[in-house]
């Protein structure tokens, strides 16, 4: 009985043998058979991903291309419109004045103005058209009153685009300053305000703030900035100012003492800060009450100062290599910082 069942266990296991013999010999022709086509369909679906990937690449840079050939033939074409207009305008400006009536000076600085104000310092051109018109005779004063008007808003149009596209990227204090009682306030803060460093310094626009503000921040980076203002000239339509900027951590200090007039354009007559800024005080009006007996009396002016990355500067005013050498360290710290 014993010798009979286990006959029967032997039986059963040759058979479960067999059985795995067959379906390890199946597995293996399916593996067989099964694996050039799976590596088959592979090779076709990512032979058509990749060809697909490498085409849109290749489109993506042809267009890039094409765009940028383009855009560059374009400020070809643009810079030689300007550069024949600029020969042709500028001779013209500097020719005999005898040779030339004021209304087509103004006409020639005002195409000037709006074509090449970051290119080239216009203020002198400005002033001596101006003494130009102020020195005409009775007969010409109607005429050169209206002009001078024509010279003076197309000056204070350019410094008030040049002031908002500055304010956009740095911080900016206005106020209007009646010319009356100046000597008043001789000695007193006539713009005041303070902005943090790192705002201007990282690139992050700063907000604008109107005279009169807090001058008080918090944060240790706080820049302190004061304007004063020491003289007026209204015959030249001028005023002497005191400039005084104090950086945090006894970084940098500026002091300055300078004449600023109506024609003095932000981008391109500015005073060079530490941490790679600039600072400008411009005049937007210059207004004067011809009919009070001192010149003083009733007139005003809108006076802005702004502080700004000098990458916003104009082209001639741009920063040197030493400055952009310093951003670079600067940004490359700040990168470096943990938690940056």
């Amino acid at each position: 009985m014993a010798t009979h069942s286990k006959s029967g266990a032997d039986g059963t296991a040759a058979a479960d043998k067999q059985a795995k013999t067959e379906s390890s010999v199946a597995l293996e022709w399916i593996k067989a058979a099964g694996m050039p086509l799976v590596t088959l369909v592979v090779t076709l679906l990512g032979g058509f991903y990749f060809t697909n990937l490498t085409k849109e690449r290749e489109t993506r840079n042809s267009n890039q291309t094409l765009y940028a050939t383009l855009i560059t033939q374009r400020e070809q074409s643009d810079a030689q419109i300007r550069k024949d207009m600029f020969a042709v305008v500028f001779k013209e400006f500097l020719t005999d004045p005898k040779q030339q009536s004021a209304a087509k000076g103004v006409l020639q600085l005002e195409l000037l103005a709006n074509n090449f104000s970051q290119s080239i310092d216009l203020a002198p051109l400005f002033k001596d058209l101006a003494r130009q018109l102020d020195r005409g005779g009775e007969k010409e004063h109607a005429a050169n009153k209206e002009l001078r008007k024509r010279l003076d808003e197309a000056a204070s149009n350019l410094i008030y685009k040049q002031v908002d596209s500055l304010s956009q990227r740095g911080y900016a204090l206005h106020e209007t300053i009646n010319l009356g009682d100046w000597a008043a306030f001789y000695g007193k803060p006539r713009l005041q305000g303070a902005f943090r460093k790192s705002r201007l310094t990282s690139g992050e626009a700063a907000p604008s703030a109107m005279a009169g503000a807090s001058a008080t921040i918090p944060e240790p980076d706080a820049v302190q900035i004061k304007l004063e203002l020491i003289d007026v000239n209204v015959a030249r339509r001028e005023l002497e100012v005191r400039l005084h900027i104090v950086f945090p951590g006894n970084t940098g200090e500026i002091d300055r003492h300078f004449w600023v007039g109506q024609y003095d354009f932000p981008m391109l007559d500015n005073l060079q800060l530490p941490h790679g800024l600039r600072a400008s005080v411009v005049i937007t009006e210059f207004f004067v009450n011809e009919t009070a007996e001192k010149a003083e009396d009733g007139s005003f002016v809108n006076m802005w100062l702004v502080v700004f990355p000098a990458a916003s500067a104009s082209l001639k005013e741009r920063q040197d290599y030493e400055d952009i050498l310093r951003d670079m360290l600067r940004t490359q710290k700040k990168t470096e910082e943990p938690g940056s």
